[in-house]
């Protein structure tokens, strides 16, 4: 009985093993993801002066396509308020996919193309149907917002992680995982999908990916400075006359 034991547990774990180098290969396979996030506008939140409130960070998403012809059929962006790493495994070149489990999952804008079936057919203006970039919350010309119904999306929010999916006429489908970090800065990383809020994230994830980072609060000129002449801790004149 203790050898059967033994042989199920050695079985389970090459099973294991198996399954994490399966993952791993098609984590390497998208290393090099066909969408980007990028933010230029990281410096806003240390340029906010004090009492200003904090810019909402701003996403682009740089989009390629690897068939001729081929064009954006639809676009999601999915929040998540937490994550939790619960499978790491190394690859050559000291890579190290990991797999990522999301808290929540909730869409917050979508877009799709207005194309008909007549285009579709005909393939006409497809170049209009092809952006090489998409910034979050800016529906492009030839497209319509899903989600919300009206109105734009809700800000980006630093501390909150994303996941962005880029689906394409031809079938192709690219996801990119980000975290937004204090600055409004991004940690993007090619992702593909596994069961559940589950994603496989290629590669070297930061040390500090799943914790929460500290956001910067809107600073108010403190009243007890003394450079405030309105400084309550500022003595009253004494009235003519006064001990």
């Amino acid at each position: 009985m203790l050898m059967h034991n033994q042989l199920r547990a050695s079985t389970r774990g090459r099973l294991w093993a198996g399954a994490i180098a399966a993952i791993l290969m098609v984590a390497l396979a998208v290393a090099g993801c066909a969408s980007t996030a990028n933010n230029d506008d990281s410096d806003d939140a240390a340029d906010a002066g004090p009492g200003e409130p904090i810019p909402a960070p701003k996403a682009t998403v740089e989009i390629t396509y690897h068939k001729s012809g081929d064009t954006l059929s639809r676009a999601t962006v999915t929040k998540f308020f937490g994550a939790e790493i619960i499978a790491n495994a190394a690859g050559s070149g000291g890579r190290v996919a990991s797999v990522v489990r999301f808290d929540g999952g909730v869409p917050i804008w979508e877009i799709k193309t207005d194309r008909g079936i007549t285009d579709e057919i005909s393939g006409f203006g497809k170049s209009d149907y092809a952006p090489k970039t998409l910034e979050y919350g800016k529906t492009p010309s030839h497209y319509q917002q899903m989600i919300p119904d009206e109105g734009p999306p809700e800000p980006l929010d630093r501390g909150s992680f994303y996941v962005f999916t880029i689906e394409r006429a031809s079938g192709s489908i690219s996801y990119q995982a980000v975290k937004v970090l204090a600055d409004g800065s991004f940690e993007a990383y090619a992702a593909q999908p596994r069961a559940g809020s589950s994603y496989v994230m290629c590669c070297n994830l930061a040390a500090d990916f799943t914790e929460p980072v500290i956001v910067p609060e809107e600073v108010t000129p403190d009243e007890s400075s003394p450079d405030n002449p309105d400084s309550s801790d500022q003595s009253p004149d004494q009235p003519p006359g006064g001990n």
